[in-house]
């Protein structure tokens, strides 16, 4: 029995051995099929012959030990889960593979499984579907690799060949439950296939891993696999970094993830701080070659399959899952964070989640709305808010600072690590952020509050105005009611009818008035209620309780009083009489009575008060309005109290009687209605001047708020070198959310004073130029935003550079600084020096990546804005442009005009000049930017350049004078040498170290200055050290000579001889090795091979010397004789070899310039074809078409050479490899016999002679389809256009012919005749729709080609090529040239033109179908107009 594998040497060596157990020298090889089979194809093999009798006997004797066995290092192989050998417990298997000759076996437990005969290809074991012993199995396909077979056999000369075939292997994840059985062969019969072939491999006894199926078992049932690996990938790789592990493609590629794998479970493996510097190749070259030194995890993947574009996700799926294997959970503490750093973190994670919590439950509170309704409730509320401001808010900030210290004292502490593990709701800019909320809420709380306030408190006087009403009306109510009674009891004991009268008069003018202010009292209270005042209920209670008692009144009034007053009768004479005698009676009662001089004198004073309430004025402004009103309040309180004198004159009525009493009855009654008059009109005023002082009082609140926010603005200094940006930008932010959430409020006071402009306001001048005022006030605030945000950006542009310049500045200093103290030492040891050189070229390389920063200050130094010189006093005018727009008085300039600034003493406006010569006028300076650039900024930038040219001179007179002193310590250790340890170094030693001093000698002479005495010194240091070389030379040559010359010859022979096969094996691998795919490749192995010339030259003074060596001897042996020619006919064939490998570099060179170009070419061709999409149905259209396809045509012949000579530079290059390798010894030939790159090089030229052998197909046939389609277009139009014609002259012949009603019988001719022609027309319509068809038939072709060839192009060539994008562009393309011949089509819905032509189609046979259709239904008309001898003509003609 024999069992072997592969096993790949350590390093990067790509060579393989044998290793493994050998108990029989039978050739026939080993099979089974205890694999599952695979659904792809067998690789090619690979054979390697192994000498038994050359292996070494350490191995040999391994070998009979049962040594572990190990995969082969294929490029592609994976380790697999194989079968194992040895005693196995639980879920291993204890069996062995026994070949008896003509079956193997499986054999476990002493049991025989399954036997399969050699000689068959079928499936075997492999159709088992399950061997077990203690697990129900589940798998689920998580990706595919490859994996190596063996086949061992001897060969005619007595050799043992091992074959090596290469499959592709399914990897799976295993879920499952216990259960102990073993199922059966399906069908108890074994299936062959030589398809399915496979080759079991062993492995000696090995402790039980974890399985991979270990991931899910324990998770939910709806997890998969994929999903569990992927989730213990984040696990093991969280808190890492730069690591964000969402896939199994592109988060690996940077090489980060495998390193944080690693460092994680074995912190001392991996130097996770240097690990991050590296390139990425170098990354997952370390983690490959840790796993796989350390835990024998094997290689299935190289740097350059992962650091790809596309990596292969099956190939890292089943990478990782070897991962897994090795590492199944990470441990519980992070390498990263010791036990401090976890406790300041958590310190600080506690107190930021209860800042946080804070915040939010302030924010939450700030953002309710629920008030109370009352107005001492709201007014404590406001007092709170304004204490949680000036109290809390600074407790609170002050508790934030320190917090955000702690975070930068975190920062400072993880910037070793990279990422400081805080949650990110809990870092300082997402604190600021809910600062910035929480602030935000508590000035729009505060706002509200103090707009709710003012509503309440205008409900309140809304209410007391209310109550006066009432109160008023009641009264005047209460005097109806009396006035009433009085009445009827008047004219029941009999009354004049004049006084009668005027008293009915009287007392409807009162209810009239009365209706009017119940009717206003209504309004209030709905208002009231509507504003959820508390007490609107009552009121609007009350409000009604007097309107259903003005109602009472006013039926007592129409129902008792009136019908009363009708019924009174007295002589026409008695009035003169009467009159008279009232006459009379009033001038001595007037002037006898106080009690009517009493009245007299209140009516006076009624009708005073009344004139001087018609020419009061209302106010202009706020104060004013509220003087008015006050004034007015006093006014009206007067008039309200004079009410107890008119009831006084009332009472005396008493006093009078007779003709007295109806004298005073008519004054009275007169005064009541002035009375009346006057306090309806004080009434009106007051609710005026009321609704007055509120419009302005909020018109007044806005202009105010707008005012300062402009007053913020014209004086804000942006010349402040102190300014805080941060505070302007969280100003600007607020700003702009105040005036977005103003504008509701700033709209309702606008139209509460249109309303009241509506309403006819006696102060209607008033209002409308606060209307004015406010609204050019909000379009200037709005103006002056744009401002603001103009000059922070220019400012904070102009800030952040001087902060960047002055960081680069220190940056230069430090290293400046390095270099004038750590790196100008003098003297120093070698051990010193090398680390000093090494510092020196790091630092070079930090400042060539800070120079990068350099040249981006120096081009950002164009863009900067001259802050600064809008504070510096001007000497001349300077040039300036508006940032918005500006209008006042005479002034009107705007957005982006250019002008002069003459005076910018001014804090707030700014004396300016427009045009080239205009006026001086004086402007707000911050609607003024100055342009661009910044002379500071510039002079910055140049400083910091000249301080970055300055420091790299420095570094570069260091490095020179270091790599002198460098020399000097050298030259003075090989002073210090006497001769015993001048030989015991060795020559090649010595050469070596003569050869480098002299060298780096020679490179500092050349590079430095010739009159600098360090380097006359070294010169002359030099010169003493070659004579000190060449004295102990001569030396050593002098002792050497006095020995045996054929012992000199012998070991110059031998270790020529060793240096040239050293030589000659890096020539054959380089020869065996595989040809180069890109040119960064092929240019790597061009400088690898120049450098092995360089080495061959410098063998060439030891072949000259060899050579004379032997001529000096005097008795020359044939053994002598046989080792100078060995060591020539090395030589000879080194150089040979040489020349045609180096032939074999340009050829391939050749062939992959080529390719690349033909790969370009050809992408652009197959592109130009992918846009080509529907043949147009325009004629001019489809040539431009097929003149494209003829200079595609004329290009394609061109490339057509291009492509033949790649074709014949592939021949020769495969010609040359072959010849180059035929000259190879067989161990150094590929194992498996054949030139597997030079079938790639194949593969590849194939691929694109078939491209291009589709472009060419594709270019003829769609020239012919053009062409075709062409010819038929054209015919298909001039039928069209013919037949159209002919059926529109038609119609004109039908529509010209005269009614059917007029002589019918004479109609019937021409008609028939008419349908004649239309009948015989048939064949030419018919002509048309076949040209038309045919065309159709040749489009869609067309197009059904282009369709097929470009969805071939997306799924085997470009699968990322965007064909919706191609397509629109043709499309926009095709739309341009119809647009371009007067044809407007939308880009987006151009029409096919098979689609067209159809259409057209469709159109004409409509046409003259319905021409027809016409034709004889008026034939048919006609013979029902004529049923006698004309019906048979018709019947005959139709």
């Amino acid at each position: 029995m024999s069992m072997y594998r592969f096993v790949k040497e350590g390093g990067s060596s790509k060579r393989l051995f044998v290793q493994g157990t050998l108990e029989s020298d039978d050739s026939k090889p080993l099979k089974s099929s205890l694999k599952k089979p695979s659904s792809s194809s067998v690789g090619s093999p690979i054979t390697t012959s192994l000498n038994l009798a050359s292996v070494p006997r350490s191995l040999r004797e391994g070998l009979t030990r049962h040594e572990t066995v190990y995969d082969g290092n294929y490029p592609g192989i994976e380790r697999t889960s194989s079968y194992r050998s040895g005693s196995h417990r639980d879920e291993s298997y204890n069996g062995r593979i026994v070949y008896d000759g003509n079956q193997t076996h499986f054999e476990y437990d002493g049991e025989g499984a399954v036997a399969v005969p050699t000689s068959a290809g079928g499936l075997g074991m492999s159709e088992l579907q399950a061997i077990h012993t203690n697990k129900r199995m589940s798998t689920e396909v998580l990706g595919s690799s490859l994996e190596s077979t063996k086949i061992s056999k001897k060969d005619d000369s007595g050799q043992r060949r091992i074959t090596t075939r290469i499959v592709r292997k399914v990897t799976t994840l295993t879920r499952g439950e216990e259960k102990a059985s073993v199922e059966d062969v399906r069908g108890g019969s074994v299936q062959r296939s030589s398809e399915h072939y496979r080759h079991v491999e062993t492995e000696s006894s090995l402790p039980r891993r974890v399985k991979i199926s270990d991931i899910v078992i324990g998770q939910e049932a709806n997890v998969t696999a994929r999903e569990a690996l992927l989730s213990w990938a984040r696990r093991s790789t969280a808190k890492y970094p730069g690591v964000r592990v969402a896939d199994f493609t592109s988060s690996w590629r940077d090489g980060l993830a495998f390193n944080a794998l690693i460092h994680r479970n074995r912190p001392d493996l991996i130097d996770w701080r240097n690990i991050r510097s590296r390139q990425v190749r170098e990354r997952l070259e370390t983690a490959f070659h840790v796993v796989e030194k350390e835990y024998g995890v094997t290689r299935l993947l190289d740097p350059e399959d992962v650091d790809t574009h596309e990596p292969d996700e099956k190939s890292l799926i089943t990478y990782i899952s070897s991962l897994y294997e090795t590492f199944p959970e990470p441990p519980t503490v992070h390498p990263l964070f010791d036990a401090e750093s976890q406790r300041r973190a958590a310190a600080y994670t506690e107190q930021a989640a209860q800042h946080r919590a804070w915040l939010h439950e302030k924010c939450a509170l700030m953002q309710d709305r629920a008030f109370p309704s009352t107005l001492i409730e709201m007014k404590k509320l406001l007092s709170e808010s304004t204490r949680f401001r000036q109290e809390e808010v600074p407790l609170r900030q002050r508790e934030k600072q320190k917090l955000f210290h702690h975070y930068r004292e975190l920062e400072k502490y993880f910037e070793t690590v990279g990422e400081c593990d805080i949650e990110p709701t809990l870092r300082p800019d997402a604190l600021e952020q809910a600062w910035s909320r929480l602030l935000m809420a508590q000035q729009e709380r505060e706002r509200d509050l103090t707009d709710e306030i003012r509503r309440l408190e205008r409900l309140q006087r809304l209410a007391e105005k209310l109550h006066r009403d009432i109160k008023q009306t009641e009264g005047g109510l209460e005097s109806v009611e009396r006035h009433i009674e009085s009445e009827i009891r008047r004219v029941e004991r009999g009354v004049h009818p004049a006084d009668a009268k005027l008293a009915a008069e009287h007392i409807e003018h009162e209810l009239r008035a009365m209706e009017h202010t119940i009717s206003e009292m209504f309004h209030d209270a709905h208002a009231l209620r509507d504003g959820r005042y508390p007490q609107a209920a009552d009121l609007l209670r009350r409000v009604q309780q007097v309107h259903d008692r003005w109602l009472n009144a006013r039926q007592a009034f129409t129902g008792r009083l009136l019908p009363r007053l009708s019924s009174v009768r007295m002589p026409v004479q008695q009035t003169t009489v009467r009159r008279e005698t009232r006459t009379v009676l009033e001038t001595r009662v007037h002037d006898a009575d106080p009690k009517f001089q009493q009245l007299s004198e209140a009516t006076k004073w009624c009708k005073e008060k009344l004139k001087k309430l018609h020419e009061s004025d209302y106010g202009s402004d706020l104060p004013s309005v509220q003087n008015e009103l006050d004034k007015h309040q006093k006014e009206h309180k007067q008039i309200d109290m004079f009410h107890s004198k008119v009831e006084q004159c009332v009472h005396n009525r008493a006093n009078f009687t007779g003709e007295e009493l109806n004298l005073y009855n008519q004054h009275l009654s007169q005064l009541q209605k002035l009375y009346a008059e006057l306090l309806s009109t004080s009434t009106k005023r007051m609710s005026d001047l009321d609704a007055l002082q509120d419009f302005l009082q909020s018109a007044t609140a806005e202009l105010n708020w707008l005012n300062e926010k402009e007053q913020v603005e014209l004086s804000r200094d942006w010349a402040d070198p102190h300014i805080n940006l941060p505070a302007v930008q969280h100003y600007y932010e607020q700003l702009m959310s105040s005036l977005e959430k103003r504008e509701l409020q700033f709209s309702n006071v606008i139209d509460r004073g249109e309303a009241l402009i509506a309403q006819h306001h006696p102060a209607t001048k008033t209002i409308e130029s606060h209307l004015q005022v406010m609204q050019s006030q909000w379009a200037w605030v709005l103006q002056l935003t744009l401002c603001l945000e103009t000059h922070l950006k220019h400012t904070t542009q102009y800030h952040n550079f001087f902060e960047e310049v002055k960081e680069a500045e220190k940056w230069i200093q430090k290293r400046e600084e390095a270099l004038n103290s750590t790196f100008s030492q003098s003297e120093f040891t070698l051990d010193q020096g090398e680390r000093l050189l090494k510092g020196m070229q790091e630092l070079r390389e930090e400042l060539n990546s800070h120079g990068g920063v350099v040249s981006r200050l120096v081009e950002s130094a164009q863009e900067v804005r001259p802050v600064k010189q809008r504070r510096a006093p001007i000497t001349r005018p300077i040039r300036a442009e508006t940032v918005c727009a500006y209008k006042h008085a005479n002034v009107g300039i705007e957005k982006g005009s250019a002008v002069s600034v003459v005076d910018n003493s001014g804090r707030v406006r700014w004396r300016v000049r427009l045009g080239g010569a205009g006026t001086d006028v004086q402007l707000p300076g911050a609607v003024l930017a100055l342009p661009p650039p910044c002379q500071g900024a510039v002079d910055a930038a140049q400083a910091l350049r000249h301080a970055y040219d300055r420091v790299i001179q420095l570094w570069q007179r260091k490095q020179l004078r270091m790599r002198q002193n460098m020399i000097f310590a050298t030259i003075k250790v090989v002073k210090g040498w006497d001769f015993p340890q001048f030989v015991a170094m060795g020559a090649e030693q010595r050469q070596a170290i003569r050869r480098a001093l002299n060298e780096d000698a020679e490179k500092l002479l050349a590079e430095g200055d010739p009159a600098d005495p360090q380097l006359r010194r070294l010169r002359r240091e030099i010169d003493d050290v070659n004579r000190l070389f060449d004295e102990f030379e001569r030396r050593a040559r002098a002792e050497e000579d006095s020995k045996n010359a054929a012992r000199i010859f012998t070991e110059q022979s031998s270790h020529l001889l060793e240096r040239l096969e050293i030589l000659e094996r890096q020539l054959h691998e380089r020869i065996a090795s595989h040809i180069p795919r890109d040119l960064d490749s092929l240019e790597h192995l061009v400088l690898q091979h120049k450098d092995w010339e360089t080495s061959v030259h410098a063998c060439t003074h030891d072949v000259e010397e060899v050579q004379n060596t032997f001529r000096g001897i005097a008795l020359k042996t044939p053994a002598m004789k046989k080792s100078l020619d060995k060591v020539m006919s090395k030589w000879n064939d080194m150089q040979s070899k040489s020349q045609l490998f180096v032939e074999r570099l340009k050829f391939v060179e050749i062939v992959v310039n080529c390719m690349e170009e033909n790969h370009q070419t050809i992408s652009e061709f197959e592109i130009k074809f992918a846009q080509f999409n529907d043949l147009p149905n325009d004629v001019d259209l489809l040539k431009d078409v097929h003149e494209d396809l003829l200079r595609m045509q004329v290009v394609v012949s061109k490339q057509q050479i291009q492509i033949d000579q790649m074709n014949d530079d592939a021949e020769n290059c495969r010609r040359l490899v072959e010849a180059s390798r035929a000259a190879l010894p067989h161990s150094s030939l590929p194992r498996s016999g054949k030139h597997i790159d030079l079938e790639r090089l194949d593969k590849e030229v194939t691929q694109l002679n078939t491209r291009w052998n589709n472009v060419c197909s594709q270019l003829a046939e769609r020239l012919r389809s053009c062409e075709a389609a062409y010819q038929l277009l054209r015919n298909y139009n001039a039928g069209l256009e013919k037949e159209a014609e002919w059926i529109d002259d038609a119609y004109s012949k039908l529509q010209a012919q005269p009614p059917i009603e007029i002589r019918p019988k004479e109609q019937f001719e021409p008609t028939r005749n008419l349908l004649t022609s239309v009948v015989e027309r048939t064949p030419k319509i018919e002509k048309v729709n076949v040209d038309g068809g045919r065309y159709i038939r040749e489009a869609k072709i067309y197009s059904s080609r282009c369709q097929r060839y470009a969805e071939w192009l997306c799924e085997e060539v470009h699968p990322s090529l965007d064909m919706r994008h191609l397509r629109r562009e043709a499309d926009m393309e095709l739309a341009e040239r119809l647009r371009a011949r007067g044809i407007a089509v939308d880009p987006e819905q151009v029409p096919a033109g098979s689609d067209a032509v159809a259409r057209e189609l469709d159109e004409l046979n409509a046409k003259y179908q319905r021409l027809m259709d016409m034709l004889y239904e008026r034939l048919r008309r006609i013979a029902a107009a004529n049923p006698g001898d004309i019906v048979t003509l018709v019947s005959g003609s139709i």
